[in-house]
């Protein structure tokens, strides 16, 4: 299964958003959106009405208490959203609420959240995101256990696509797709980096 890198990106305004986008220009394929709402976690981030170029395919990270209240407003510029399932009720109502915007779904879950709470929609979902930090903020600590959840999500699924968010250096990025992970999200490895391309090129390798 081939690796995907992507760019997560946190802005507090438009011109933060668009100077970090500009940056990605012909380097990344897919962004992640990281939109937080300063109660599920601590920080605020995309927390307005933002616009964004048509030039990449986007994920919406939604680190927020009410996803789907949210989601509406994003289904015209966005093509994935990614829920927690600690911020929803009901996990099959959220898919279809989800489906019925039209939006690819990966479920999220918090190092401290078991894959119990994922595995019986696997089947149902796009992909399965496993936070390696506790989330909020760029520069997190890794939390290498998380990756046990990694490998027992692919064990029970060898197609899935499961994507791993949370201090990713070049070390970790290796451990993490070594234990089933296919999707790389990083933050400040890339877009703090001199150089993206290289950036994005040594998390790959």
């Amino acid at each position: 299964m081939a690796t995907l890198i992507v760019p997560a990106i946190i802005a507090q305004n438009q011109i933060e958003l668009d100077s970090m986008l500009e940056r990605l220009k012909g380097r990344a394929n897919r962004v992640m959106l990281d939109v937080m709402d300063g109660v599920f976690v601590p920080n605020r981030s995309l927390d307005f009405d933002f616009e964004l170029p048509e030039v990449f395919e986007y994920e919406v990270h939604m680190m927020v208490v009410e996803p789907l209240e949210r989601l509406p407003s994003l289904s015209g510029k966005v093509d994935t959203a990614i829920i927690h399932v600690e911020t929803v009720s009901d996990v099959g109502t959220a898919i279809s609420r989800v489906m019925e915007l039209g939006l690819r779904l990966t479920l999220a879950i918090n190092p401290e959240t078991e894959v119990e709470r994922v595995e019986p929609y696997l089947r149902d979902v796009d992909g399965v995101l496993v936070m390696t930090v506790n989330p909020g903020k760029y520069g997190g600590e890794f939390l290498p256990e998380a990756l046990d959840k990694v490998r027992r999500i692919r064990e029970i699924d060898h197609e899935i696509s499961i994507e791993v968010d949370g201090g990713m250096n070049v070390e970790n990025s290796r451990v993490a797709r070594d234990a089933g992970a296919n999707i790389i999200a990083s933050g400040s490895f890339i877009m703090k980096s001199d150089d993206i391309e290289r950036a994005i090129w040594a998390l790959s390798i």
